[in-house]
């Protein structure tokens, strides 16, 4: 969820009750006879409603599981889970009177803070992680495509490199891909069939292909290889083949995009599986903090 303009209601509305919350409860902790407590009038009300806010935030996961029902939009239940967890945060703290209790309060309220965290730095890569892939990935392409793409990416290489110095026995997966490719008929435009025999002075592009290029195109998704450095690594290459290196460059470079692009895809949405299950955990503990505090 980005936070544009849309946002200027709520966040006022935010400010606003939180203002409003601290002005009482400033004059309810200097008025009460002994300070501050969470059993009394003013601090049940600000557990009860802090405690409101958290749940309803927390049912943004079942709307999610019933996305095809109008149970509100989409938009409005991000809204309610990020304005109303945050006013959650001085409501118990009020009812708290900022002091952390016994063991299962100090509990409820270190867990209560790493939840909240976690979600801040999940807002945080929303607003960050889309606009620096825009930025610096111009090859972006469907997450779910990636796999494809990157196979594709191979083949290209292969395909400009054996048009040149003919088939490659160490690209027995390229050419599966292009003899599929050709039955398949998934290329509008034909592919340049290989060399029936090696060009003068192929041997260099062949050999930097196997060692420098495939490797990298054929590398763990996620992996941390270093794209080559071709043009260090072709010093003797033939002028009529440098186009050529500049063309497996830039199939190089589109694979490292595609890399990126997984692993700024894993920062976006992996966070959750932190943030999630903290968050069961913490509603666990203030169902016990609640039957603690009504049994005693």
């Amino acid at each position: 969820m980005l936070i544009n303009r849309d946002h200027r209601a709520p966040a006022a509305a935010f400010a606003l009750a939180t203002i409003g919350a601290g002005l009482y409860y400033r004059h309810y902790a200097t008025t009460a006879l002994y300070g501050p407590s969470g059993g009394s009038f003013a601090g049940l009300c600000y557990g009860i409603a802090g405690t409101t806010l958290m749940v309803l935030a927390a049912l943004l996961s079942v709307r999610k599981r019933f996305r095809t029902r109008r149970i509100g939009s989409a938009r409005a239940w991000m809204t309610l889970h990020l304005w109303g967890g945050l006013l959650s945060v001085p409501l118990i703290l009020f009812h708290s009177g900022f002091a952390l209790g016994g063991p299962l309060t100090t509990a409820l309220m270190v867990l209560f803070a790493i939840v909240i965290v976690s979600g801040l730095a999940g807002l945080m890569l929303q607003q960050v992680l889309p606009r620096l892939m825009t930025d610096l990935l111009p090859a972006e392409t469907l997450r779910t495509q990636i796999e494809h793409v990157r196979a594709r990416l191979a083949a290209d290489a292969y395909d400009l490199v054996a048009n040149v110095t003919g088939p490659i026995a160490e690209a027995a997966e390229e050419q599966t891909w292009l003899q599929a490719e050709k039955k398949a008929g998934w290329k509008a435009e034909p592919r340049r069939e290989p060399a029936s025999a090696p060009q003068a002075g192929a041997e260099p592009l062949r050999a930097l292909y196997v060692a420098y290029v495939r490797p990298y195109l054929r590398r763990n998704a996620g992996s941390r290889m270093p794209m080559p450095d071709l043009r260090a690594a072709a010093p003797d290459m033939p002028p009529e083949l440098l186009p050529r290196i500049e063309q497996l460059r830039a199939i190089c470079d589109e694979s490292r995009q595609l890399d990126l692009q997984l692993r700024l895809h894993a920062w976006l949405h992996n966070w959750l599986f932190v943030h999630a299950p903290l968050s069961i955990g913490l509603f666990l503990l203030v169902a016990i903090h609640i039957w603690f505090a009504l049994r005693y």
